[in-house]
């Protein structure tokens, strides 16, 4: 099957350079100016968009990013733009936004290429901007949504938002909750060297909870200036509790699970002209947060308990003036400032032990202050090229060491885009990257699973890289691509867990890392080739890596890397479009993931969707939606303790699963103009799964299988965009 897929793609993409490049190249809608793409709500008619996101999702090679928040202080806001303007920095993720915006309401989509306007790229070759329709003072939208199902677990969902506009004053705003109770059915789970036994988890009562609301308001004001104020809260809850049942039954292992998590925001933007060629854009942002958890694990009269708590806050600061000097060239120069904390303190006991952990108490400050510039030059309409930097400086103040840690880092970046002769456009890019810190690491943690301690690490530094990319696109007609990408990532300084001299466990810094990436996409619509209705699409992914294990020392790829992926999906309409079917194969190659007591070998096999849709009207619509069976096999190296040079594993725990077919069988009707009321019925799915446990030389050990069947639900939505 691997080989035919592999085959069947590689035809395929062969297949539709031949067409193409025999072909009179098409654009989408011809274009107002070089270097950007129009494509018209029109275009997609066929997938019954209702609102931008759903336009989006269906853009040919076009994958929105949401931006790096900040923090990193590159300043990278996102790849999408709304009548020439990004988003509020903290007026929730672009996807919420574009759901909220009526297909109606969407004029054209632009794909701008770098150097086709007078836009900051901010690093991304391509950016979409929506461009509106004059929109009405007040708009509203909202999702209601309620799912029984057959063993009692219910979800409910709810999603209310709405503008004001034309008043002066832009406001928006939206809230979302999400309620969830279902029951975790039992399943295997991994041996340790301390539980040589074929284990398994009992059923679990399980209750999710979400809350999230943002807001916006934008002012103008006088010469061409404004300001955009933005918030947003976002709450998370879980719990795993056994069932009564369970725990009267005595089940051998128990697990209790709790975690919290609250976050509040706010964002400041300021833009405004500035001696008619330049253009101030200044922004601050700050969120804090909250988050509790705690565990117990409970297994052969042995109990294990964990609890952890703290509190963040992330302030950053960045101001940019962009000065146009002629058409040829434009420069941006500016200055960021950025402070994160976290406090934190965990605990934990194993078997009545109190641990003793390096790093149960952490505070850490993380400070960081760059000068950056970047020039654009355009030499003529078809070339454009950036090239500039900043020069950062990083310091971090850490409880768990003495002294502070400073670096500066001198961070160049540069790219080109050149569109050719045949409509082929040539991106090249090489540049520096910082990572930021991830603060949690300098708070000691307990795996109760393994009774492991991960103690807090005591310094650390952002992961620093070159990335070296190459890609060659071409466009042609409202739904072809074709596209080959290839990336180079030297890390200079990956972070992973170690083995200290001590005897302790702790995230460092370890040597270099290399990541090769080869990439092929196509996106084809065979009707201009006198196939109407089909359409196909694929995406061949080629990986190698090379690092040295950290705990073992021999030259290994990235955990969980998996050497090759490829993905086919085909889509075919009949009776002119009253009627579609389709599907999609995907095939991973099996990856190998390195954990610090075990290494685990997993297969996942090949995953197969099937749809189809029944237009009875324009304002209803049948359809179904169904996972073919699929078998995941992971074989388990279980050690002694953490893996250290040397060591050989001392078990082999062999984990299958067979999950059984999903069928989700739907019909939505438009009740009234752009209010839908949609049902659905889901089977659930069924699962087998086993467990092996055998000595390293293969004899067996003990072995154990669970049988969970079908759940069966229904499920309610309304919904409405006014």
């Amino acid at each position: 099957m691997r080989k035919f897929l592999n085959t069947r793609l590689a035809t395929a993409m062969a297949g539709s350079l031949l067409l193409m490049t025999g072909a009179h190249a098409q654009t989408a809608t011809p274009a107002s100016e070089p270097g950007v793409e129009i494509y018209l709500p029109t275009a997609f008619a066929e997938f019954l968009p209702q609102n931008a996101n759903d336009l989006v999702r269906r853009l040919p090679g076009f994958q929105v990013d949401e931006g790096d928040d900040v923090r990193g202080l590159s300043g990278a806001q996102g790849n999408v733009l709304i009548n020439g303007r990004r988003p509020p920095t903290r007026s929730g993720s672009i996807g919420t936004r574009l759901s909220t915006l009526r297909v109606e309401d969407v004029e054209r989509l632009e794909l701008i290429e770098a150097g086709a306007r007078d836009i900051d790229m901010q690093g991304y070759p391509l950016l979409l901007n929506i461009v509106l329709r004059d929109q009405t003072d007040r708009r509203i939208n909202g999702r209601m949504e309620i799912e029984p199902r057959e063993d009692g677990g219910d979800e409910v969902q709810l999603a209310f938002g709405g503008s004001m506009t034309g008043g002066g004053i832009d406001l928006e705003g939206n809230f979302e909750l999400y309620d969830e109770a279902l029951i975790a059915y039992e399943d295997v789970r991994s041996s340790t060297a301390d539980a040589p036994t074929a284990r398994l988890s009992t059923d679990r009562n399980t209750t999710m909870s979400r809350r999230d609301a943002q807001g916006s308001a934008t002012l103008p004001l006088s010469g061409g200036r404004s300001l955009v104020l933005s918030g947003a809260y976002d709450s998370y809850a879980n719990s795993q509790r056994p069932t009564a049942e369970e725990v009267a039954s005595g089940a051998a292992l128990q697990e209790t699970n709790e975690f919290e998590n609250a976050d509040t925001s706010f964002g400041l933007e300021y833009t405004a002209p500035f001696r008619g060629n330049m253009d101030l854009h200044a922004m601050l942002t700050r969120t804090d947060g909250e988050q509790e958890s705690s565990a117990s694990l409970t297994e052969m009269g042995t109990v294990n308990r964990s609890t952890s708590g703290e509190e963040t806050s992330e302030t950053a600061t960045r101001a940019t003036l962009r000065w146009r000097m002629g058409e040829t060239w434009a420069i941006e120069a500016g200055g960021t400032w950025a402070l994160n904390t976290l406090d934190g303190s965990s605990a934990a006991s194993i078997d009545g032990v109190v641990q003793d952990i390096d790093g149960s108490t952490a505070s850490v400050e993380e400070t960081r202050a760059a000068a950056l510039a970047v020039a654009s030059w355009t030499p003529r309409a078809d070339l454009t090229a950036n090239f500039g930097g900043r020069v950062e400086q990083f310091s971090l103040n850490s409880s768990n060491a003495p002294g502070e840690l400073t670096l500066t880092d001198v961070i160049p970046r540069a790219d080109m885009t050149w569109t050719l002769d045949n409509g082929w456009v040539l991106r090249v890019s090489g540049e520096r990257e910082v990572g930021q810190l991830d603060l949690d690491l300098f708070l000691a943690e307990t795996n109760l699973d393994n009774a492991l301690n991960t103690a807090g690490a005591a310094t650390l530094e952002p992961e620093r890289a070159w990335v070296y990319r190459v890609e060659l696109e071409r466009r042609f007609g409202e739904r072809n691509l074709l596209r080959v990408l290839g990336q180079r990532r030297e890390v200079d300084n990956p972070i992973s867990r170690v083995l200290t001299l001590d005897g302790d466990v702790t995230p460092a810094n370890i040597g270099p890392e290399t990541i090769d990436t080869l990439e092929g996409v196509f996106e084809m619509d065979f009707g201009q080739f006198g196939i109407p209705g089909l359409f196909v699409d694929g995406i061949a992914v080629l990986r190698d890596s090379e690092r040295i294990d950290p705990l073992q020392g021999f030259v290994r790829q990235t955990s969980g890397l998996a050497e090759y992926t490829v993905e086919i999906g085909v889509r075919q309409e009949f009776a002119g479009g009253k009627f579609i079917l389709g599907m999609e194969l995907e095939q991973d190659a099996p990856s190998t993931h390195y954990w610090l007591t075990q290494i685990r070998h997993e297969d996942r096999g090949l995953e197969a969707r099937i749809n189809g849709e029944w237009r009875h009207s324009d304002t209803w619509r049948t359809g179904f939606w169904t996972r073919l069976p699929e078998s995941i096999r992971e074989e388990r190296q279980i050690f002694d303790g953490v893996r250290t040079p040397g060591d050989d594993p001392v078990l082999e725990n062999i984990i299958e699963r067979e999950n059984g077919a999903f069928v989700s069988l739907w019909t939505e009707f438009e009740m009234r103009e752009e209010v839908f009321l949609r049902l659905n019925v889901r089977t659930g799915r069924d699962r087998e799964a086993t467990t092996l446990v055998n000595a390293i030389d293969g004899s067996p050990l003990d072995s154990a299988s669970v049988d969970v069947d079908n759940v069966p639900s229904f499920n309610l939505r309304l919904r409405w965009n006014r």
